[in-house]
């Protein structure tokens, strides 16, 4: 994981993911939402297509349990 991105600034999305019996999973992205393209390294270096999911989309793709711990490392002294 780079460190680079310190300050934090950072958003999820659902996004397509094979490791998903439901086929999305949450995974979070540096930035902000509004100024990203079609496609986004991830926090756990992965490049996914960021489409507009849907409000099942939030509620059922799981949360990718390696972007949660390297941001949850990062925001600990």
């Amino acid at each position: 994981m780079t460190t680079s991105h310190t300050w934090l600034r950072y958003f999820w999305r659902p996004t397509p993911d094979e490791s998903s019996a439901y086929g999305l999973v949450r995974h979070a992205f540096f930035g902000i939402a509004a100024d990203t393209g079609p496609s986004a390294p991830s926090v756990c270096e992965r490049i996914f297509a960021l489409a507009k999911p849907s409000e099942f989309d939030w509620i059922h793709a799981p949360t990718c349990p390696q972007c949660n711990d390297t941001l949850k490392e990062l925001k600990d002294p």
